[in-house]
């Protein structure tokens, strides 16, 4: 019988990756959120930016969650060739998770040094690598939806992570120009952007936007593999028992060892062997007659009609020796 403990196991590797997929989509959703509640609570007041939370109390919650982010997106998918792409997913998830532990470990504009990163760079260059690390992410994550999602996609499904993909690219480049405008001057626009959490909830936008096409990708791909371990499971026990037809249903009661040795036992030395029934028919026994051996010249048979081979020219020249 087939063995289908492997789909057993299967199936539930792909429920807990599942699990972990959805885990990293709800982080991505609730972080935002979950910055701005935990702002107005302990300072009465959401930051300007994300980043800036960085420089409150906030800070564990900021670098926990762009860590267990950005790791996640590093080694969730290993590195694999993909023949007939010019660029790799697993290369854009590696990209992606390296720049959100990029923007956790180096902070932006600060006067005072608080992080080994500020220490080893200095003031100056540390909020450098913290932009040049929100640009890949970003330009990584749109990618994604563009590059990885919309192509293995159909209908409603392939616009909603073309939509997606737009909303990253946009918000993106919304945050790098607005960003240079608050921090370039104190007119009535860089107000404006400050005082009502512009930057801020655009950046929002654009990590709600991959968190949902994530999530939306994770739900349909966990779909189709729980469809296929069925289809692979029935398939299975369809192997397993010949006496059922292919809609699962049993056609006639499979022999036991008993009934199959009075059925050889009636039928002489000719062993039979269960065969299935057919669509609409009863199972039967069908009966195998032995093939006779084969032969060849030369060869001499054996009293139990084996083929044996026959001796050497060399060995018949040779005399036979009398017993002394």
């Amino acid at each position: 019988m087939t063995d289908i403990r492997p789909a057993d196991h299967a199936q539930r590797d792909a429920r807990a990756f599942f699990r972990l997929r959805i885990a990293f989509g709800v982080i991505g959703l609730a972080l935002p959120i979950v910055l701005a509640v935990a702002g107005l609570v302990a300072d009465g007041e959401v930051q300007p930016t994300i980043s800036d939370f960085f420089h409150t109390t906030q800070r564990d919650i900021l670098v926990g969650g762009l860590v267990a982010i950005g790791v996640f997106l590093a080694v969730h998918r290993g590195i694999r060739p993909y023949p007939g792409r010019w660029i790799s997913p697993d290369l854009l998830a590696l990209l992606a998770g390296l720049a959100a532990i990029g923007v956790a470990f180096f902070p932006n504009e600060s006067d005072t040094v608080a992080t080994f990163s500020q220490r080893a760079l200095g003031l100056e260059v540390s909020p450098a690598f913290h932009y040049a690390s929100a640009c890949m992410l970003y330009l990584m994550m749109s990618l994604t939806c563009f590059l990885v999602y919309a192509p293995d996609a159909r209908g409603w499904e392939r616009k909603v992570y073309l939509v997606a993909g737009a909303v990253i690219w946009t918000t993106g480049w919304n945050v790098m120009i607005l960003s240079t405008i608050k921090n370039s001057g104190d007119g009535a626009l860089a107000m404006f952007i400050q005082n009502h959490n512009i930057v801020y909830w655009d950046e929002s936008l654009g990590v709600w936007a991959f968190s949902g096409s994530w999530i939306l990708k994770a739900v349909l791909e966990n779909r189709r593999e729980v469809a296929r371990l069925a289809a692979l499971r029935r398939r299975n026990l369809g192997q397993g028992h010949p006496a059922r037809a292919e809609g699962g249903a049993p056609v006639g009661p499979r022999p036991t060892t008993l009934d199959k040795m009075a059925r050889w036992l009636r039928g002489g030395r000719a062993a039979r062997q269960w065969s299935p029934a057919p669509a609409g028919g009863t199972p039967s026994f069908a009966r195998q007659v032995p093939t006779p051996p084969t032969i060849r010249a030369g060869q001499r048979t054996r009293r139990d009609g084996r083929a044996q081979p026959a001796p050497s020219p060399a060995k018949r020249a040779q005399p036979r020796r009398r017993a002394s």
